[in-house]
């Protein structure tokens, strides 16, 4: 398997990876195509739940994206998207100054 996997505690250790099925699945779930652009701080709660879910289903192909509602709540909300953030930035390719084009911090701080 190829990429990084960013480590997340969910309702067991769960790891975050955007495969093309993931981006594929996050469009069908929201008419959004990722590889268009999008900007995380715009996000919805429902794309942002759905991206979570996409990110998950490389390891758990029955994971449903109500399974990953149940999940989360506000007690781990931004834990969640910050590793997501993070994820995201794993998944991008490296810039010619090896850096991501993603802020290196979560959510952009």
């Amino acid at each position: 398997m190829t990429g990084e996997l960013t480590t997340i505690k969910l309702d067991k250790e769960r790891h975050l990876r955007l495969t093309l099925k993931g981006m594929l699945e996050f469009e069908k779930v929201t008419g959004k195509n990722l590889l268009k652009g999008f900007d995380l701080k715009k996000l919805t709660l429902e794309d942002t739940a759905a991206l979570i879910w996409a990110c998950l289903i490389h390891e758990d192909k029955a994971l449903t994206y109500d399974d990953v509602l149940c999940m989360i709540d506000l007690s781990n909300l931004v834990a969640v998207t910050d590793a997501v953030s993070l994820c995201l930035e794993r998944s991008l390719p490296e810039s010619k100054a090896g850096e991501r084009p993603l802020a290196k911090t979560p959510r952009g701080k």
